[in-house]
């Protein structure tokens, strides 16, 4: 893996972990601050925890698209 891959990757994940922190912290706002039914406080965890997962979706086809980490490889063994 180059340095630019692993720079990107290590960002990426950097982010990731802000989001995560951040949706946990503004989840316990929502919960604390408005206090939610129960049913309403688990919609809120799965609508953030959705856009949790969305954004690693986002990610890894990012980094995938870039690095090519998902060719097969049988396409790199091909002499054109």
């Amino acid at each position: 893996m180059n340095t630019q891959l692993k720079s990107k990757l290590i960002t990426e994940l950097v982010w990731l972990v802000g989001i995560v922190i951040a949706s946990a912290a503004v989840e316990y706002i929502i919960i604390v601050l408005f206090d939610l039914h129960p049913i309403f406080s688990v919609k809120a965890q799965g609508f953030i925890g959705l856009m949790v997962i969305a954004y690693g979706i986002r990610m890894m086809g990012r980094l995938g698209k870039e690095a090519n980490l998902f060719a097969d490889s049988e396409d790199e063994n091909k002499i054109e």
